[in-house]
């Protein structure tokens, strides 16, 4: 093997690297296209999803608001709570009731009379 040979060789390697190379370039710039395309889309459509939901929070807000300043809608609120009192009220009572009555049979026997009271009914020896 010469000089020559061996350089044609080494030169050959080089090429055949540096255009290996080239591709792998293309390749990734390619890549890097398609992401930064992907990236501008998905922030395309948060900034989309941002928006209609800021629009619909408006909506509803102003939507609530309006009702809250409606006399007839502040009224019909008012009864709504009366009415939610009401029925806590109304719970609460027949629930204090029922336990009452439970607490009350805790002393009966099964057949609806009253058990033995304190000292009655045991053997004495």
């Amino acid at each position: 093997m010469t000089g020559n040979n061996a350089k044609d060789a080494w030169n050959e390697v080089g090429e055949r690297f540096s255009s290996w190379g080239r591709l792998v370039a293309d390749r990734y710039k390619e890549a890097e296209t398609t992401t930064v395309e992907s990236a501008r889309e998905a922030q395309h459509k948060l900034e989309e999803s941002a928006r209609e939901l800021t629009e619909q929070l408006n909506r509803a807000f102003t939507a609530v608001g309006d009702t809250l300043r409606d006399p007839k809608a502040k009224e019909n609120l008012k009864e709504a709570v009366r009415a939610l009192g009401d029925a806590v009220s109304v719970t609460v009572t027949e629930t204090g009731d029922e336990i009452r009555k439970r607490i009350g049979r805790t002393g009966t026997d099964e057949s609806g009379g009253k058990g033995p009271g304190p000292g009655e009914g045991t053997a004495s020896s």
